[in-house]
C-alpha cells in the first residue's frame, strides 16, 4: 500500500467476480460483495466458498424512480396500477436473489449496472434497485 505500482484496480460484473477470484485473476474483492452463508461455503458460480472480512458497510434494499411504482415495490404490490411494475436489478446479484422471493419474473428487467439509468431513462423499467443504507 501507498506504492502505485503495487496494485491495479480491475472492473469486474457481477456475474463474473467471484470467478475471476476462484481464478487468481484478482487477489481480492471490495466493494458491493455481500456476505452470506451460501457464499461462505458454496458461492453459486464456483461451487467452492470464500473467506469474508468483518463487514464496513450495512445496508438494505432500497428503490429509486417514478414514485407511483417505487411505491409499488416498496409494498409489494403487483395488481391495478402497479401492473405496469419493471424493476431493474442487476444481474447474479444479491438484490436479484432477494427480489426473485418477491416478484415473479415478469417484474423484472436483469441488467448490467452500467446501464441501470438509460433503462430507466427509455422506459424498460420504471424502478431501479440498489444498496440503501439501514
Amino acid at each position: 500500500f501507498g506504492d502505485q505500482e503495487k496494485y491495479r484496480l480491475v472492473k469486474l460484473s457481477s456475474s463474473d467476480r467471484f470467478v475471476k477470484l476462484q481464478n487468481r485473476d484478482v487477489d481480492l474483492l471490495f466493494f458491493s460483495d455481500t456476505h452470506t452463508m451460501e457464499r461462505e461455503i458454496n458461492e453459486r458460480t464456483t461451487g467452492m466458498g470464500f473467506t469474508f472480512s468483518d463487514p464496513y458497510y450495512f445496508s438494505g434494499l432500497g428503490y429509486l424512480g417514478y414514485e407511483t411504482f417505487v411505491k409499488c415495490a416498496e409494498e409489494q404490490i403487483r395488481y391495478d396500477q402497479c401492473q405496469d411494475l419493471r424493476i431493474c436489478v442487476g444481474t447474479d446479484t444479491t438484490h436479484q436473489d432477494i427480489l426473485t422471493q418477491y416478484f415473479p419474473s415478469d417484474f423484472m428487467v436483469g441488467v448490467s449496472f452500467d446501464n441501470m439509468t438509460a433503462y430507466l431513462l427509455n422506459g424498460t423499467c420504471n424502478v431501479l434497485v440498489t444498496d440503501s443504507p439501514d
